[in-house]
């Protein structure tokens, strides 16, 4: 290749792209890394991964909260300022001066006042009268509703303040009668039920309603007497209707009990309990795992919300009411305690149960966060308890100590029912709908209305600045002036006055705002760049998804033929709202294509997907005709305005005048939300000739007239996606800047990755002197929150607690083996077979179960084709049975059909999946479309963020081929060549991954060319295993180009010579800290670094109202300054976040280090040092990471490497470490293969590392620690070994973290790379500023500057 006059190299390019790195490498043709500028070209590019989406609108929602809470009471304020000055002109001053201490408070002279009060400073009422007459607010606004007498105004104000600040939630529609309704909102569950046809067969009428609504509204009964009740008098059978009633009663139950499919037992979240405190937390995790059917639990919620509500108001006529019986019942209960620990307990005993506050106990002082001393009450500042952690605390260290029984047991009950010591601030109060306090305010000002004018004059704004709403499609209000543009706010103003609740249509332009929420808001199609997507009830897309999964319908193993596919479309789609297994066995029977005993699958269970909009359309507007684009215009605006229902209302009727009023409240009353992930010009306008016949199809024509799903017709089997590449090809920016990927939709995370392979792949090329020829790919997939799943053990027993009248004792049995022997996958598989040979159905005798000679694991799909070794894929059979089935697939007919009942009894009981039962049934052989599937899943990659990746590279590539490559398959290259990866050990597998991402790519793209079903109709005959690809005996090549040549002394010479060299670039990227300024919780008086507010000169003394506590750093500045004896000396100095934009002003930061830092004649050398930046301090690198008092933190940049034989041992220490941390009871075990005297020779090969090594440069303290305590680790047991070696590797990792040695009798906290700030002491100190790849460098000596 020439360029620019000079001859350039062909090379290609390995990138394997993580959450927080890059590993990258660049080979010639022969896998030989190059070389350039004296460094090897391959590298690690290491960076902090970005804050979730989420983790950010979470904040920024709390924040959006509080303003609008502020708002509502500045302008209740205003309306009440001149009625309240009236009466007493310091009001107003006195609330805002209440966060101050007494002597610190200023009247409107600015003059501390004689009377320290908060509220009332009246002769003959105070502050004093007022807490007497009124304990709590909720005193105050029952009086308040009760009272014949005119009140005091600011009395009046204090009541509708504590109201607008605590509103409730608007997720009900209706007014309080219709909340506190219960049939309503129970038929529309149990309808939701059956439309959704679960296993609910439970006839109600209103005499069965009013005793389910009794039953939940009894506050005397516990949650589990609760759903006994329900049982009992619903007659419930089924498993559906005893979880349902469980559910609605505050237990817990299972998802797969509820919706009938065991497949849900897989589930991250299998269980689900409304009373959990945590259900906030997963709620988001149970709706991804749902779907469309999580209406259900919403349904299910709302049942269970009104139940607590109730209980919450019980006889009650309002909620003031009901908290004052509250605080009378934790009056009386505590007096009660009190007196009960004072007959039966000691005083000491009193006072830990009443008086100490040290937060460490879960007590009473705990329970209500606050304790008293001197008489005063002091807040206990967050050191809260849990309801339940109290009630545990009173069973332990209270009740047990009662010797009369009938406390105990009064005692006890109150606790089951949750309603001893109740609180009025608790959270249960979130369920309170905002009618419940609209209804209360609305009584107050309708009585005061008659009493006091200004009442009278100004109710109907009170109340609507109460029930106000800013629109979610108009978003927030502030920055939003004309032709001003925020990332975050998108409102049109109409004029430029001030906004209130009375005229926020005068002022906001609300269609306008809609119509730019709908361009800012909607979602992009998966495949068409820029395209936005459909709704997920869109006529087209509901189209689409019917048809995707009817595609996939088989009867008896064999796909149905394309007519009856059609036929069942019109026939029951077109005709049921929901087609049911059940309806689809009927039509087929009833029309005579099968018989009963048809096997239906390819579908999970009952059809998924619906024409629910087709249904609504036909049944809302019977006699009207509408364009296809006019219903899928209904359909957006619902999905968008749905919740404004007034809005649509408005909108619907201008879009479409000839609308009746009763067709507008039906279309209005149709609830459609969501998004799905294709555009409209995705499944229209992608057009392409028919294979055959030549007609033009688009995608859903082709979902129409053959029987592929879209993963099928994306395939190179059709050229649907050549036509998606070429419309994305127009769609290219020439220029990609940051703004070009920022524009993905992508999470934050995927973005910094994407730039940051932007970047290195740019050097790369200006290195190189031109573009690679070829690109290979990896991504890892985005950091899941870990999450405890299951054990096998306990699933074992579930599963068999439901086998009766079984000769053997399953249950005993499987208790009998530890969590950690079903590890083994052919024990597990032994039981989920019921200990039989899955092919010949003889009994398996488990003592012979290890016995490879008799017994063996098959895969159903063979290996050689699929490589699929999941569970699925696995059965458990005799060694002779194995061998005969080879690589035949379908299982022989001989064995289904002696089989196939065993089968299915597996199927029903849950011990084998839908999957695996489809496998074993099958009875057609693989498709030619098939085996092409199967090797594409190796060589195409899904995944929306890592074709994001591709696209923006193919965008700044031009000559270069983009080729992904999976993880899987590296993995597999991996072990079959024993390639061993430690990724706690160092950062350097990165690079390594990157490396084999070229050979491994490189060999899939010459074999299969990146098409497949090519491969597969050209070369039909040969043979291929994609298991032994790289294990074969011939050479990979096509078309004169050898990607592998095979044997010992081909290849994989060149690849073992290439993966034991650890030359490798490694980088970090160093960054500016942004976010949050400080920890949010405030630090009590003279603890914290941070004022409450520095412009406050009051709150700015933390000696008094302390402060916030660490200060987050934003990055370093190297000053230079004068010492006590006037000598020159050179510090770090931290500038912390929340200053660092007044700071970057010079004069500032200079007042700054003398003020704060204390610092004499200081000189700015540097004006940033950021975070991650690389030191070199006496030889030993290290990045910068933080600081800690007077002292800079940093984390090694010394990669560790081992010899092969103490890394094999490091893996299987660390393996085994991670066990113990999941199961602290477990053992090593002969299986493991670690010896002592492996673990020995890993301790002493880390000695030598810290002794003979660059490492003694900065962990010599540690080699003094593991020299003189080396004996201690060899008394130590095998257990406590590898413990201790997974905690000293942490000393070597080039991550913050310390080692815990105290096992071996050495410090808990060993190894923390720390440095004082003041570096004039160091011998040589420099900052190595790195390019992104690493390959060019500049050094700064710190001393010299």
């Amino acid at each position: 290749m020439k360029m620019g006059g000079n001859m350039v190299q062909d090379y290609y390019l390995g990138l394997d792209i993580g959450t927080g790195s890059l590993g990258w490498a660049v080979t010639d043709s022969n896998y030989q890394i190059l070389k350039k500028h004296g460094k090897m070209l391959w590298g690690v590019r290491l960076f902090e991964s970005a804050k979730t989406a989420e983790e950010r609108r979470t904040f920024r929602t709390a924040r959006r909260c509080l303003d609008r809470k502020n708002w509502r009471i500045k302008i209740l304020q205003e309306l009440f300022a001149e009625e309240i000055s009236n009466t007493d002109t310091g009001f107003y001053l006195r609330m805002k001066e209440s966060k101050y201490y007494p002597e610190d408070k200023l009247d409107s002279e600015g003059k501390c006042p004689e009377l320290p009060y908060a509220l009332f400073v009246d002769s003959d009422y105070t502050d004093k009268d007022f807490h007497k007459q009124f304990p709590t607010i909720y005193h105050l606004r029952k009086w308040l509703m009760e009272t014949e007498e005119t009140p005091d105004i600011r009395l009046v104000y204090l009541a509708i303040h504590h109201m607008m600040k605590h509103r409730g939630h608007f997720l009900l529609a209706g007014d309080i009668s219709q909340i506190k309704e219960f049939d309503n909102t129970f038929k529309q569950f149990v309808k939701n039920l059956q439309i959704e046809e679960l296993d609910w067969s439970i006839e109600l009428d209103g005499e069965k309603i009013k005793r389910v609504e009794n039953i939940l509204k009894n506050r005397h009964i516990t949650r589990t007497d609760k759903k006994t009740r329900l049982i009992k008098v619903l007659f419930a059978k089924s498993s559906c209707e005893k979880a349902i009633l469980t559910l609605i009663s505050g237990g817990t139950a299972k998802l797969s009990d509820i919706f009938g499919d065991k497949e849900l037992d897989k589930a991250e979240r299998t269980k689900v309990c409304f009373s959990d405190n945590g259900y906030d937390d997963y709620v988001t995790e149970l709706e991804s795992e749902l779907g469309e059917q999580y209406y259900i639990i919403e349904s299910a919620k709302s049942v269970y919300d009104w139940s607590m509500l109730v209980e919450i108001l019980g006889d009650s006529s309002s909620i003031s009411e009901a908290k004052v019986k509250i605080y009378e019942k934790h009056k009386k209960d505590l007096m009660y305690l009190k007196h009960v620990v004072r007959e039966y307990l000691t005083p000491e005993e009193y006072q830990e149960i009443f008086v100490i506050s040290d937060g460490k106990v879960s007590n009473y002082c705990s329970y209500i966060g606050m304790t008293k001393k001197n008489g005063k009450k002091i807040d206990l500042q967050g050191k809260k308890c849990s309801r339940q952690d109290f009630y545990d605390f009173l069973k332990k260290n209270v009740l047990k100590k009662i010797s009369d029984l009938a406390t105990v047991e009064y005692i006890e009950k109150e606790m089951a029912c949750d309603t001893f010591l109740p609180k009025q601030v608790d959270s249960g109060n979130c369920v309170i709908p905002y009618q419940i306090h609209s209804y209360e305010l609305k009584i107050i000002l309708q009585k005061l209305s008659k009493k006091i004018p200004f009442i009278k004059e100004n109710a109907e704004k009170i109340i609507e600045l109460f029930e106000f709403r800013v629109p979610y499609y108009v978003g927030p209000l502030n920055n939003i002036d004309a032709g001003k543009d925020s990332k975050f706010t998108w409102a049109v103003r109409k004029s430029g006055e001030k906004i209130y609740p009375w005229n926020f249509e005068q002022v906001i332009d609300i269609e306008a705002s809609a119509e730019r929420f709908i361009r800012r808001m909607t979602n992009k199609c998966t495949y068409l760049v820029g395209e936005d997507v459909l709704p997920k009830d869109s006529l087209l897309y509901s189209k689409f998804m019917v048809l995707n999964e009817l595609n996939n319908l088989k009867l008896n193993g064999i796909g149905i033929d394309l007519k009856l596919k059609q036929k069942l479309y019109e026939d029951l789609f077109c005709r049921y709202r929901k087609v049911t297994q059940k309806k689809l066995k009927k039509y087929l029977v009833i029309e005579g294509i099968t018989d009963k005993n048809v096997e239906i699958t390819g579908i999970d269970n009952d059809f998924k997907a619906s024409l629910t909009a087709y249904h609504d359309f036909k049944e809302k507007l019977t006699d009207v005709h509408l364009s296809q684009n006019d219903k899928e215009n209904i359909v957006l605006n619902i999905v968008l305005f749905g919740d404004d229902k007034k809005l649509l209302k408005r909108r619907l009727k201008k879009l479409y005048p000839d609308f009746t009023e009763n067709q507008l409240k039906g279309l209005c009353s149709l609830n459609y939300s969501g998004w799905g992930r294709l555009s409209k010009t995705f499944l229209e306008n992608i057009i392409i000739p028919a294979p055959e016949t030549g007609e033009v199809w688009n995608i859903i024509t082709a979902l129409w007239e053959t029987n592929e799903n879209l993963n099928q017709l994306l395939s190179n089997k059709y050229t649907f996606m050549e036509e998606v590449n070429r419309y994305n090809e127009g769609e290219k920016k020439t220029d990609i800047s940051y703004k070009t990927v920022e524009e993905l939709y992508v999470s934050p995370a995927v973005k910094r990755q994407i730039w940051q392979t932007l970047k290195v792949v740019r050097e790369i090329c200006k290195v190189m002197g031109c573009e690679p020829k070829r690109v290979f790919i990896e991504m890892a997939r985005e950091k899941q929150e870990s999450k405890r799943t299951e054990s096998r053990k306990s699933r074992l027993i579930d599963l068999y607690k439901s086998c009766k009248n079984e000769e053997r004792n399953w249950i005993s049995e499987l208790e009998s083996w530890s969590d950690q022997q079903y590890r083994s996958d052919k024990l597990y598989l032994y039981y989920t077979q019921k200990g039989k040979c899955m092919y010949s159905g003889e009994e398996i005798h488990i003592e012979d179960l290890w016995d490879n000679t008799k017994y063996d694991i098959d895969h159903i799909y063979p290996q050689s084709k699929t490589i699929d070794d999941s569970l699925d894929n696995r059965v458990l059979v005799k060694k002779i049975e194995n061998e005969t089935k080879s690589d035949i697939y379908p299982v022989k007919q001989d064995i289904y059909e002696k089989r196939k009942d065993f089968w299915n009894s597996l199927l029903q009981g849950g011990f084998i999946s839908k999957e695996k039962y489809n496998r074993l049934t099958r009875r057609d052989k693989f498709t030619e479309d098939e085996l092409a599937g199967f090797i594409e899943r190796q060589i195409v990659e899904t995944r929306q963020s890592t074709k994001a990746v591709a696209e923006i590279l193919k965008q700044a590539l031009n000559d270069s081929k983009i080729i992904y490559v999976k993880a899987a398959t590296v993995t597999r290259f991996r072990q079959d060549f024993e390639f061993i990866k430690v990724r706690e050990m160092n950062d350097l597998h990165h690079a390594k991954d990157a490396y084999l991402n070229v050979i491994v790519g490189n060999t899939y793209f010459v074999k299969f060319t990146q098409n497949a079903v090519t491969y597969i109709k050209n070369d039909h005959e040969r043979s291929y295993n994609l298991k032994k690809l790289f294990k074969s005996k011939y050479d990979i090549k096509r078309n004169g180009e050898t990607a592998w040549k095979a044997g010992e002394n081909g290849t994989i010479v060149t690849v073992k010579k290439v993966m034991d060299k650890n030359n490798i670039l490694v980088t970090r990227k160093a960054y500016e800290v942004n976010g949050g300024l400080f920890d949010r919780q405030i630090m009590k008086k003279g603890k914290g670094q941070i004022p409450i507010k520095g412009s406050d000169g009051r709150l700015a003394d933390i000696e008094t109202y302390g402060g916030y506590n660490k200060a987050t750093g934003a990055y370093f500045m190297l000053i230079k300054s004068k010492d006590k004896k006037g000598k020159e000396i050179r510090t770090l100095e931290f500038i912390p976040v929340y200053l660092k934009k007044d700071l970057q002003i010079e004069d500032n930061a200079i007042q700054y280090l003398i003020q704060e830092k204390g610092l004499k004649e200081p000189e700015i050398l540097l004006k940033k040092v950021k975070i991650d930046t690389l030191f070199k301090v006496d030889g030993f690198k290290m990045w910068l990471s933080g600081r800690t008092g007077g002292q800079v933190i940093f984390k090694g940049a010394i990669q560790l490497i081992l010899e092969k034989n103490d890394v094999e041992t490091l893996k299987k220490v660390l393996k085994f470490v991670q066990r113990k941390k999941e199961n602290k009871n477990i053992n090593l075990v002969s299986a493991d293969k670690v010896t002592e005297e492996n673990l020995l020779h890993l301790y002493d090969a880390f000695l030598d590392k810290l002794k003979n090594s660059i490492y003694n440069k900065r962990l010599s303290a540690q080699l003094k620690t593991l020299g003189e305590k080396r004996e201690n680790f060899v008394k130590l047991c095998i257990e406590d070994k590898c413990i201790v070696l997974g905690e000293i590797l942490h000393l070597f990792q080039c991550q913050s973290g310390s080692a815990n040695l105290k096992s071996i009798g050495g410090p808990g906290n060993a190894g923390i790379l720390l440095m004082n700030n003041n570096i004039t002491g160091c011998n040589r100190i420099s900052i190595i500023n790195q390019s992104v790849t690493g390959i060019f460098e500049k050094e700064i000596d710190l001393l010299a500057l």
